[in-house]
């Protein structure tokens, strides 16, 4: 399998000079992008480890066994994922749990959130952080907007 790699000009802060006034937008896109190449390498690295984790309970003898009861694990369980440490039941029983802890800390969340999450302020801020980038310009020419260079 091919590791991803991100050389050390794809990072965020590696970009060239002329995105500085670029609009919002194209930076973000290219922000996106970065943070998707990110996120696949993350999730390679982690089937990488699942595999060689499933690798090791074979020479061990204990792949095909539940890492939390010790009962087989399905045979057909394992030709869909190869790597799996736990049963169905019991993998069932930790999503169960973690979307409990999920919604727990949901309830917990600072009071004032509410005030910060307003769409409205959100927007606002938005639109005068836009205008006050739209004061420096952009990377269009005067060739881009056609007619006559204005002085």
């Amino acid at each position: 399998m091919e590791t991803l790699s991100l050389g050390e000009n794809d990072t965020p802060g590696a970009s060239e000079l002329s995105s500085y006034d670029n609009h919002p937008a194209e930076i973000a896109s290219e922000l996106f992008d970065v943070e998707h190449q990110l996120g696949l390498k993350r999730l390679e690295e982690h089937e990488i480890k699942e595999i060689d984790h499933a690798l090791e309970k074979i020479k061990n003898g204990t792949y095909g066994t539940c890492e939390n009861c010790g009962k087989e694990i399905d045979p057909k369980r394992l030709e869909l994922l190869p790597h799996a440490r736990y049963c169905i039941d019991c993998a069932r029983e930790f999503d169960v749990r973690r979307t409990e802890i999920k919604e727990d800390r949901q309830k917990y969340r600072p009071s004032e959130e509410h005030l910060i999450q307003s769409s409205d302020l959100n927007d606002s801020l938005r639109g005068e952080q836009f205008n006050d980038l739209m004061e420096y310009g952009s990377s269009d020419t005067h060739q881009d907007r056609g007619g006559k260079i204005v002085q």
